[in-house]
């Protein structure tokens, strides 16, 4: 008994998806120091063309995995049971790494590499969802980091220890820790039982503001302006036409009236949950919309940096491509704080983290240009070399994703949820809590298929410090959107001084 409720339990479950989603990033990033070496050692291409082949390779993983988050989040929701997609998709992961580890064949290792990104796609999105059908609402922000955590330690840990092993093993031994991952997951996924909690919206109280509604608005839980509010019935927040959760979506989605429908408007049937009319309900609400191209430009950004870090120290500095493992691995130790970004949602809301996060990642993108030449540093930074400047930049990008990452996660599926409890059935019987995390998942997918080709792209028309200039640019763009909008936005703290 004791045994099944552990397996049961929140605990194992974000544990085992937050290993998977690990495992995932790993086993994307393990080639990413290793492969230009790879490509001209192993595959033969001439030395002109790898940084465009090592884009491209690193992409095309971006564009499978784009593709098959939409497919999975419509199929999520359709599904009886979501552990059998999660199981086959470790499963087809560990053979298209076989595969890339195999192979000396470029069109092979293309082909692998898309594979690898379908499957990925499979196990992140059908992970998020068993997570969100089993944590609270009230903890889905510590669980989201927990889970964020995991996804960026593996996304930026498996280039350091893809460059050790490449290093010291060979290009095969670098996949060795891979096939031990996918080995564990695939037995700690068996072991997993799934209950799901109780649905909020189908109970009495789901009319009633709730602490998920509260928290999705960006306020904190506290008794005074939490869950105790009485119902309203004037005006409320719900029908402000400045709340960025409803602004669009009542006109698509709206409330059913108890008499027979009018003609030309949709009664709460199944039809009225089709693709179409959630993708629309979705990308209508500017807080989902802010935090889905955030998270694009946040992916973009940082996978920018794997296809361009090991060939950069490589043909600027001369460096081996274990200093490229290293800086890797100084950029992933703050994410290590992630939960801390979880809690702090949970507490606060998802304004304040993501905001200050985006604040922290953006202005050392624009230092690090500066680290371009053989000549750097400057006299009057004559104690700072140039792997140490690129360190201490790249910690400051890993702590401030750190902290923005958790946050834009939880905002979607925050919101998502409110407008459920403000308009329940608007999304049909089963919601579409799959499908809202598959989009997620599609637009951080985006960052892993442009941030490698547009760097590749930059570095090689206008440099590495044009390549930098965008890509700030970029950060500033999250910045301005994030803090006018997440959470609530510029209007979150309006609506608390009327609460209080």
């Amino acid at each position: 008994m004791y045994a099944r409720n552990l397996r049961s339990s929140d605990g194992f479950i974000v544990c085992v998806v937050g290993i998977a989603v690990f495992t995932d990033m790993v086993l994307y990033g393990l080639i990413v120091p290793m492969l230009p070496y790879a490509l001209s050692d192993r595959v033969g291409i001439a030395p002109r063309d790898v940084q465009r082949w090592n884009s491209i390779l690193l992409g095309s993983f971006g564009g499978a995995l784009m593709l098959g988050s939409l497919v999975m989040g419509w199929l999520g929701d359709k599904v009886s049971s979501r552990q059998t997609p999660f199981l086959l998709g470790l499963i087809a992961l560990g053979l298209s790494t076989l595969a890339i580890a195999l192979t000396r064949d470029l069109v092979i290792l293309l082909i692998a590499r898309v594979l690898s990104g379908l499957s990925t796609a499979v196990v992140a999105t059908v992970g998020y969802a068993i997570l969100f059908d089993v944590v609270s609402s009230v903890k889905i922000g510590r669980a989201l980091g927990f889970v964020s955590m995991s996804q960026s330690f593996g996304l930026l840990a498996g280039p350091a220890l893809g460059g050790v092993l490449y290093e010291y093993g060979g290009y095969f031994e670098t996949f060795v820790p891979a096939f031990v991952l996918i080995a564990i997951e695939i037995a700690l996924r068996v072991l997993v039982v799934v209950k799901k909690r109780d649905n909020p919206i189908k109970s009495d109280e789901a009319q009633e503001p709730s602490e998920v509604s509260i928290l999705a608005e960006g306020h904190t839980a506290k008794p005074h302006y939490g869950t105790t509010l009485p119902r309203q019935t004037g005006p409320s927040l719900a029908n402000n036409p400045k709340d960025p959760i409803i602004k669009s979506s009542e006109q698509i989605c709206p409330t059913p009236a108890p008499s027979p429908p009018a003609f030309g408007t949709s009664s709460p049937s199944p039809a009225s949950s089709s693709v179409r009319n959630t993708i629309r309900l979705l990308l209508t609400s500017p807080r989902i919309l802010i935090a889905l191209v955030a998270l694009f430009l946040l992916n973009t950004i940082l996978t920018a940096y794997d296809a361009t870090i090991p060939i950069h120290i490589r043909t600027t500095f001369s460096l081996p491509v274990t200093h490229a493992s290293l800086l890797f691995l100084i950029m992933v130790t703050p994410f290590v704080l992630s939960p801390i970004g979880g809690w702090i949602v949970d507490r606060y809301g998802t304004h304040i983290p993501a905001t200050l996060g985006l604040l922290i990642l953006t202005p050392p993108i624009f230092l690090i240009q500066f680290v371009d030449s053989p000549s750097f540093p400057p006299p009057a930074l004559a104690a700072i070399s140039p792997f140490a400047a690129l360190g201490i930049c790249l910690s400051s990008m890993g702590l401030g994703a750190a902290f923005c990452q958790p946050a834009l996660m939880a905002e979607v599926s925050l919101v998502i949820e409110s407008i459920e409890e403000r308009q329940p059935g608007c999304f049909g019987p089963k919601g579409v809590v799959a499908f809202g995390f598959g989009v997620m998942n599609f637009a951080f997918a985006g960052g892993f298929l442009v941030g490698p080709v547009l760097a590749g792209a930059l570095v090689e028309s206008v440099g590495w410090r044009g390549m930098n200039v965008v890509l700030g640019a970029c950060g500033c763009a999250c910045v301005i959107g994030v803090g006018l909008v997440t959470g609530g936005g510029v209007w979150r703290y309006r609506r608390r001084g009327e609460l209080e």
